[in-house]
């Protein structure tokens, strides 16, 4: 497989800098009919196609960031127009929704008997449906129909397909990424660094120092005490100002589960959650967190960063394509480093990831082409994931014209590969030092002459590529992580009974709790979490987490 990463992450610098790297850029297409979409031109690899064609009702979650070119919607677009002339398959949406509103629409939509062929779930989902005998089992016609490249990206996590398996049949087809690339990395202001005379962090005390001076100091030079140490969402946990990281630290690993003394224990309730909560707590009092974290969402963080007000965050490894970038809006000198977790002690910090897959793809027990859903699954990933043609990835992907118009978001059907991010970066960093990159592929060589782009030619929005990809970026720490940096989840199956029934409640008391402690509450207050925790259904969770342990590990 060739390596690839989401492509919204790539095109947004592409379009800025397409000039500075002296590449032409091709004319933007917004057509709809077939001869347009130029399928009979390419070079690709199609499964049996439908005759007659047949019908496959879906839905879609489609949030803000999806655009479109002409008189595409997602009802007409490029992926429903290659599924209906190049494989018979007429995609027929009942409803689309925001992606906020999806689940519980779906919800809706299925207590109600309106239950579509094709559909995207997450794995409580997965198992709900199943016990109410809506879902196909997909193990013969996996085995039938999946093609060499599917079954390769979908082996490259050895827990994928385990996930979506209930008592022994294959459910769904897991929507694959990165495992390590949900894991935690520090993200400091360097030229707020720089500025101040601060070296990279080796400790959470050298953190909590770089936090302090961040809020006193005033690193963006205004004169003004609008500026905070460290960023956090109220949400606590996800890809951009999260809480996890900062645990880490403190050898916390909360939300997931992890072996400790011979058995499965659950990170949240464990003692070491206790010193990081009184850290946070001293930070909150000192103002190095903003005051109202605690209403605050991602959007409302998001404009902290791009006002120049935030110097820390934890997050992953993708965050300078955003929210980071919006950085330089008001400074075009803005640059956000990336450093392993630090640790409180002499100990490493390993930053916690989960294998676990967020999403699969289900079918309609009943619907009478159950292995169509492989065959746009093929499609995908015997011409996506495996293609190196400019044309069939500017046709499906997106053009350098309109980064902002991300093609790919029109299907359902979007696997990706879990090793090729460390495996592409690794051979970036190598051409990078030999300065090189006849050897890259080409997702790999545009992100060689962005970063030449910035050491070579002084453009400042270089850097975002330079901080995640370059000599010593993000994904070089993606691979200290893979090796001995990490601490993964090792629950990956779906729910259990327990967990699926008091799990929810447990997590928003959990969430609670966190806040009001940050925010001064008694420690003691996690003390009774713990307590509460356990008495309120999770001595039973954790009892079938070690019972499903025995059985799959």
């Amino acid at each position: 497989m060739k390596y690839i990463v989401k492509t919204c992450l790539i095109l947004i610098v592409f379009a800025g800098l397409l000039a500075s790297c002296g590449q032409p850029a091709p004319e933007v297409s917004e057509t709809t009919s077939t001869t347009m979409d130029g399928f009979d031109t390419l070079n690709l690899t199609v499964p049996d196609k439908y005759d007659p064609p047949i019908t496959m009702e879906s839905v879609m979650a489609v949030d803000a960031t999806v655009k479109f070119l002409g008189d595409n919607d997602i009802y007409n677009n490029v992926w429903t127009r290659a599924y209906s002339q190049l494989l018979g398959i007429d995609m027929d949406y009942q409803w689309v929704a925001d992606g906020s509103m999806f689940n519980e629409k779906l919800g809706l939509s299925i207590n109600s008997g309106q239950i579509p062929d094709m559909f995207r779930v997450t794995p409580a989902q997965m198992q709900l449906y199943y016990e109410a005998g809506l879902l196909a089992d997909l193990t013969d016609v996996y085995e039938q129909e999946a093609s060499e490249n599917t079954r390769d990206v979908l082996n490259q996590n050895p827990t994928a397909l385990k996930a979506a398996t209930i008592d022994g049949k294959l459910i769904g087809i897991p929507l694959t990424d990165a495992p390590v690339a949900t894991a935690s990395l520090l993200w400091v202001r360097q030229d707020w660094m720089d500025q101040l005379g601060i070296a990279a962090p080796t400790s959470i005390a050298d953190v909590m120092e770089i936090s302090r001076r961040f809020t006193e100091e005033d690193p963006n030079g205004n004169g003004v005490d609008d500026t905070i140490g460290l960023c956090i969402t109220q949400n606590l946990w996800g890809a951009v100002a999260s809480l996890q990281g900062f645990f880490n630290g403190y050898h916390a690993y909360p939300t997931i589960w992890y072996e400790k003394e011979g058995s499965l224990v659950y990170g949240s309730v464990q003692p070491e959650m206790r010193e990081a909560l009184l850290a946070l707590q001293k930070m909150y009092a000192e103002g190095q967190i903003d005051q109202e974290f605690g209403v605050k969402d991602i959007n409302q963080v998001t404009e902290t960063i791009a006002q120049g007000q935030c110097g820390m965050q934890f997050g992953v490894w993708w965050n300078p394509y955003h929210p980071l970038n919006l950085s330089q809006q008001n400074d075009p000198t803005a640059f956000w480093t990336a450093f392993p977790i630090p640790s409180v002690d002499d100990q490493v910090a390993k930053s916690q990831y989960t294998s676990n897959v967020g999403a699969l793809l289900v079918v309609r027990n009943g619907y009478e082409h159950p292995e169509a859903l492989i065959r746009m699954v093929n499609f995908w990933t015997d011409n996506i994931l495996d293609s190196e043609d400019d044309e069939i990835r500017r046709i499906f992907l997106g053009d350098i014209e309109a980064p902002d118009v991300v093609l790919y978001k029109y299907t359902n059907v979007q696997l990706w590969e879990p090793d090729a991010t460390l495996i592409g970066g690794k051979k970036l960093r190598e051409a990078l030092a030999s300065k090189d990159p006849s050897g890259l592929d080409l997702d790999a060589q545009w992100r060689y002459r962005i970063i030449q782009a910035y050491f070579e030619q002084g453009i400042l929005e270089a850097w975002v590529e330079v901080a995640t990809n370059g000599p010593n970026g993000a994904v070089s720490i993606l691979e200290q992580i893979a090796v001995d940096r990490g601490m993964m989840n090792q629950f990956y199956g779906v729910p259990t009974p327990a967990m699926a029934e008091k799990m929810p409640t447990l997590q928003t008391m959990e969430d609670v709790m966190i806040t009001k402690v940050i925010m001064g509450d008694s420690i003691e207050l996690f003390d009774q979490f713990v307590e509460d925790w356990y008495q309120l259904g999770g001595s039973e969770i954790v009892e079938e987490v070690n019972t499903w342990a025995e059985k799959n590990q």
